[in-house]
């Protein structure tokens, strides 16, 4: 039952200010009376005002004394007069014949001559102009004690109010991991969840937003990479029937279907990179179709030969590529494969070294193996790399359901272009 009624109670800033004031009301009463009532006594009836109060009796008794004297007063007036509230006096007496009214009072010998007798005070105590001074302290101390209980309350909730804004003024761009945590389970924790709440949401979008142009710039980056070669092919393809460099009229028909072939991918790239620009799509949308594995692997390799040997290159490559199965690949998206393997090799391989080329069949997959000797380091400038192509292939390679594999020794570059095989579907109809 306690703990319910601490969890309501702790859910609740109306409910623990109105608690509080009730405790600080508590304290008021009880400070006030332990002042005024018991406090007051002790001091008063204490050894350490009885020089004091002797002092104050006999100015007093002497002060009146003279007064009898001046009035001719007798003792009923003496004692009506030793009584009065409206007296200044600092003690007060109590004759033979109420003094057992004041049991706290102090003794005294002292005697007055009236004009009708004699007037004996037998007791005195402090009058009542003390007791009010005392009251008065009492209820300040006590209203301070019980404004504390409440100046807490609201200082603890000041405090919180301080961290909460620090915390919100603290969260940055730059401090992002920076949480929102305020203590308690009331109105303002649960305000400061909330926050926290619109914090997250706040740095997930800033960060998915970053997460996007960066794959929309790494997209845009490898598209531009992949858009040189075929434009490369291109121009040296027509540079070749400009200047009428072509051996044969072999040789120039296949610059023609070079320039057809790179200018058809070319078109493809281009449209997906402004695809990419203008749609913000920082994905590929890859169109995999079903191909003769033989004949397209044949198609790239025969490419690949020809303008590595144009280069000055010498290429190792299978003259047939035999098997029946097929590729499900973006064909775009292959070629750009291979344009990146060999303008690798076109940049980094030894042109005295022959490049080999092998195609090896297994059960489930198809292997693609390409090996090349690095150029000598010494006296020569090594080319600018921004390690795009190598991503690009990996990228690409998985989107296709396959790998790839690199061996990079100081000597030796080779890769490994994994796809997997479908065999054909025999139609028993």
């Amino acid at each position: 039952m306690f703990k319910i009624v601490k969890e309501k109670l702790s859910g609740h800033l109306l409910l623990q200010y109105v608690v509080a004031s009730i405790l600080s009301w508590m304290v008021f009463f009880v400070v006030s009376f332990m002042i005024s009532d018991i406090l007051s006594k002790w001091v008063f009836n204490s050894e350490l005002f009885t020089p004091f109060w002797e002092n104050q009796c006999e100015s007093f008794i002497q002060e009146l004394n003279d007064l009898v004297e001046e009035k001719n007063m007798t003792v009923e007036e003496v004692r009506e007069y030793n009584l009065s509230e409206s007296r200044n006096g600092s003690v007060k007496f109590y004759s033979y014949i109420d003094y057992l009214k004041e049991l706290n009072g102090r003794s005294t010998n002292a005697q007055i001559v009236c004009s009708d007798g004699m007037f004996y005070p037998k007791k005195y105590v402090p009058s009542d102009k003390y007791w009010k001074y005392w009251n008065c302290v009492g209820v300040i101390i006590a209203f301070i004690f019980s404004e504390f209980i409440v100046l807490r309350f609201v200082y603890k909730l000041i405090r919180r109010m301080k961290i909460l804004y620090n915390q919100i003024n603290s969260t940055d761009l730059k401090k992002r991991d920076l949480g929102i945590i305020v203590e308690g389970r009331d109105e303002l924790s649960l305000l400061g969840e909330k926050v926290e709440t619109m914090r997250i949401m706040l740095v997930k979008s800033i960060n998915d937003e970053m997460n996007q142009r960066q794959q929309q710039t790494k997209l845009i980056a490898s598209l531009s990479h992949d858009i040189r070669t075929p434009l490369t092919k291109i121009i040296t393809c027509l540079d070749i029937l400009n200047y009428k460099l072509a051996k044969s009229e072999e040789e120039r028909e296949n610059c023609l279907v070079m320039i057809t072939s790179k200018a058809n991918q070319l078109k493809c790239l281009t449209d997906r990179l402004l695809n990419s620009v203008t749609c913000g799509d920082e994905n590929i949308d890859y169109q995999r179709e079903m191909y003769d594995g033989p004949s397209m692997l044949s198609q790239l390799l025969f490419e690949g030969s020809y303008y590595l040997e144009e280069e000055g290159f010498v290429v190792h490559v299978p003259k047939t590529i035999s098997g029946v199965y097929q590729l499900r690949v973006d064909i775009v998206a292959i070629r750009r494969v291979a344009d990146n393997v060999y303008s690798n090799i076109q940049k980094y391989a030894d042109k005295k070294t022959p490049i080999e080329i092998k195609i090896e069949e297994q059960d489930k997959e198809i292997i693609v193996y390409v090996q090349n000797r690095k150029k000598a380091s010494s006296n020569q400038i090594k080319p600018e790399s921004h390690e795009i192509g190598l991503a690009i292939i990996t990228q690409i390679m998985e989107a296709m359901g396959g790998r790839s594999e690199v061996e990079n020794t100081n000597e030796f570059f080779v890769i490994r272009l994994i796809l997997p095989k479908y065999n054909y579907v025999i139609d028993t109809n």
